[in-house]
């Protein structure tokens, strides 16, 4: 992580923009959290990148939490959306093992809100609103997850083991995908391969 700190845009930007201003917002926060960390950005430096004055972010988001749970909230939801595509498509034999592409597949294409959505230790500590918010939508993404394990390997079981394999499992997938993208530098196997293989074993064909 660099030690170096986010810069200001040149001149702030006229008052206004809705939509357009919180959605600039909410990109340069996920690029600074991504870059130096979410415990290391100030809602200064946020709106100093953004070119508007502090106060002018607070319009938007009143705290730094309530940014972080909104970062959060959207990645939990794109991916139960491409989740619930899946099983549209095609729910039958090997469905977990493509939603398990799924998952893997948005965590490395979308490594910033992957992290902090997944990865940041302490985001989602608080409590209020905001956190309620981001917590239900990444229960969402697990339950459509979950459910989905119960219908294919859950038939005689209680639903209290369904929970132990579906986390077990989920976790199992979290781990790659976390490790590929917290060590890029690490001499990995052919990147296709792994994942195949990964989820071959942890899957085979439902």
């Amino acid at each position: 992580m660099t030690s170096e700190h986010p810069t200001a845009t040149s001149g702030r930007k006229p008052k206004g923009g809705g939509p357009e201003r919180r959605e600039e917002i909410l990109a340069h926060a996920l690029r600074l959290f991504s870059v130096y960390g979410v415990h290391a950005v100030t809602t200064r430096q946020i709106s100093a990148t953004v070119g508007i004055s502090q106060s002018s972010l607070y319009a938007y988001f009143p705290t730094k939490q309530s940014l972080v749970a909104e970062v959060s909230r959207r990645a939990f939801s794109a991916l139960s959306a491409r989740m619930t595509q899946v099983l549209e498509r095609s729910p039958g034999p090997g469905v977990l093992g493509r939603l398990a592409r799924v998952y893997i597949d948005f965590g490395l294409t979308q490594p910033d809100a992957y992290r902090i959505a997944f990865m940041i230790e302490g985001s989602h500590k608080k409590t209020g609103a905001n956190a309620d918010t981001a917590l239900g939508a990444g229960v969402n993404v697990f339950t459509i997850y979950r459910d989905a394990i119960a219908r294919r390997l859950g038939v005689g079981l209680a639903e209290d083991a369904i929970d132990v394999l579906a986390q077990s499992l989920w976790a199992a997938l979290h781990g790659l995908v976390s490790l590929i993208i917290a060590r890029p530098r690490f001499p990995w196997a052919d990147r296709e391969r792994l994942i195949e293989q990964h989820v071959r074993r942890l899957f085979g064909d439902d």
